[in-house]
């Protein structure tokens, strides 16, 4: 737990994390309901290559329960506050059923043969979950970097920058500073 920071608002724990730490396995009695950021729940294949299980955001629930694959993280992907809650508490069926629809929508997206096409739905995806409406379209702003969307939809870092530069030129995506993009509304 090295970055990790703890407060003691009750007596559940509430963590802040940076960029790519890992969330604690939480105990049997409380799940991590995300509050800000982003976080990414993930495993390896045998050849070591990093696998998405699902993207979470605010409201949120998630923990090591929900999966058998082994090993298994929770990692941070921004900034990112978390806070334990009671499991008694939460309609399990609910969080479940979240993460059922969270998987099928990544397994579809990266059931796409050609990259450009699954790169292209997966920030279409990203813009209707995590998007906030602009002026000219949909503001996609979680900090990804280029090499995080080659890890997610299984396509090199290489390939996602001259794919993201291609849909930009193309008019189908805005690239700003600070690894944001918009995606412009259809009738823009």
């Amino acid at each position: 737990m090295t970055a990790l920071h703890a407060t003691s608002t009750c007596s559940l724990p509430h963590l802040a994390l940076k960029p790519r730490e890992i969330l604690p396995h939480e105990s049997s009695d409380y799940l991590w309901r995300v509050e800000q950021g982003l976080v990414r729940t993930c495993t390896w294949d045998e050849d070591g290559d990093l696998v998405t299980l699902g993207l979470w955001g605010p409201g949120d629930c998630i923990g090591r329960r929900f999966s058998n694959m082994t090993p298994f993280e929770m990692e941070s992907l921004c900034n990112v506050e978390v806070q334990a809650i009671p499991v008694f508490n939460q309609d399990l069926v609910e969080v479940m059923r979240s993460h059922i629809r969270c998987m099928e929508t990544l397994f579809r997206i990266n059931s796409y043969k050609r990259s450009p096409q699954r790169l292209l739905i997966f920030l279409q995806w990203l813009s209707n979950r995590f998007g906030q409406p602009v002026k000219h379209g949909q503001l996609i702003d979680l900090g990804l970097t280029h090499q995080l969307f080659a890890e997610i939809t299984g396509i090199n870092r290489i390939t996602a920058t001259r794919l993201l530069n291609e849909l930009e030129r193309a008019g189908k995506i805005k690239q700003l500073p600070k690894q944001r993009i918009i995606l412009p509304s259809p009738t823009s």
